[in-house]
């Protein structure tokens, strides 16, 4: 069946001020990463409005980043249906307090607070999305749509990414409601990325008069990390980066303890491996008498690359734009998310599908207002549309 996009916007915009209302609501709702009772405090909001709205809600397991939770509509969270999963997460990099200094404040032309784009705008249009799909009325109230909240998406979703794969098991296509670009083109491909640590172990001695008694951890890691160094290919799509280093007690003791925090960007899984792979390689070949060395477990993103699956959704979303006179564009970017765990199960997956933003995990971080209602309406076109393209 066709719809009037002429409607459909429309009936998005009779919608506008509550859709300003309820991010005004949960940007004020502070949800720091590290802040888990703010992120669970946020996670129990959202949960009573969505049952207020006629979703099912299914919270995951509670951990030291907060619960992963999911809202399905027209469907369960535990039933085979076919579902399109709209991918988010709640949390953001601001710690608790920053609203106090700078609350949600909205004109015109941009809303500004922590994480009103990345991605409290995301959250708005998914939550607002099934109640515009409601209002179209038959076939288009029925389609089947299952929201997938993570809780600690900025810190690498070390709590979240099993849940977001065991939820896109379902999936016919994922759109994860990320900001759109500045320049409101959607995210078509995104590097992956890991998050880990070298700790090196030595022995402490005074650095006078017992200078060769000492095994320093602090000499053996700068050699680890040149080694790394030689790693990076940045023009193939992938690097290694030590961003922290600490160690040591004094300066005139010889250290037995340093530490450096890494974290790596690569756009295929091949290229993640050989990173992992030649960072334990490096690692065993600087062991020696005196010297232990550990590397946490690697934490972070999958990548989403530009496979014909993501390109024929692409496409699709595109034909819902045309829809509205939207010109949409798209972006390659170096940021990793959670896309890439659908992505990498083969699910058709696009990214980028929030509203337009900018200036993100800064002060500056800004929402284009109108587009609030634009990309309400583009989600729901897409929706109506992939729904009737994929079984």
């Amino acid at each position: 069946m066709q719809i009037n996009a002429a409607e459909v916007l429309k009936t998005c915009q009779s919608r506008k001020q509550d859709l300003l209302t309820f991010l005004e609501k949960i940007v004020m709702m502070e949800s720091g990463s590290r802040d888990v009772d703010d992120v669970n405090a946020l996670g129990d909001y959202l949960a009573g409005y969505a049952q207020q709205i006629g979703g099912s809600v299914l919270k995951g397991e509670t951990t030291e980043t907060g619960y992963p939770m999911s809202i399905s509509f027209h469907c369960t969270p535990y039933d085979k249906t076919r579902r399109i999963v709209l991918g988010c997460h709640r949390d953001t990099v601001f710690p608790h307090g920053t609203t106090v200094k700078r609350p949600f404040q909205a004109d015109a032309n941009r809303c500004h607070g922590p994480g009103c784009a990345d991605m409290k705008g995301g959250i708005t249009i998914g939550l607002f999305a099934p109640q515009i799909l409601q209002a179209l009325g038959e076939p288009f109230n029925r389609i089947p749509i299952e929201i997938v909240i993570s809780s600690d998406e900025e810190i690498g979703s070390p709590g979240s990414a099993g849940f977001i794969g065991h939820r896109c098991a379902n999936a016919k296509a994922a759109l994860f409601l990320e900001p759109a670009r500045p320049d409101g083109s959607v995210v078509a491909s995104r590097n992956g990325g890991s998050l880990f640590e070298i700790e090196v172990f030595g022995k402490a001695a005074h650095s006078g008069n017992q200078f060769l008694d000492g095994v320093s951890a602090i000499n053996c890691l700068a050699e680890i990390i040149a080694d790394l160094a030689k790693l990076s290919n940045d023009p193939e799509g992938y690097n290694l980066n030590v961003g922290l280093i600490s160690g040591g007690s004094g300066v005139y003791i010889v250290p037995d303890y340093a530490r450096a925090a890494i974290s790596t960007r690569f756009t295929t899984l091949q290229q993640r491996d050989f990173l992992l792979q030649s960072c334990r390689s490096i690692i065993e070949s600087h062991e020696k008498p005196g010297i232990k060395i550990t590397m946490s477990k690697p934490v972070g993103f999958l990548p989403m690359d530009k496979t014909p699956a993501n390109q024929a959704l692409l496409d699709l979303v595109r034909k819902a734009a045309d829809k509205l006179n939207l010109s949409l564009t798209s972006s390659d970017v170096r940021g990793p998310a959670d896309c890439g765990i659908a992505s990498c199960m083969g699910i058709p997956t696009l990214c980028g599908m929030g509203p337009v933003g900018g200036n993100l995990h800064t002060a500056l971080e800004y929402l284009d207002t109108e587009s609030l209602v634009e990309r309400l309406a583009l989600l729901c076109l897409s929706l109506i549309e992939i729904d009737s393209h994929y079984q």
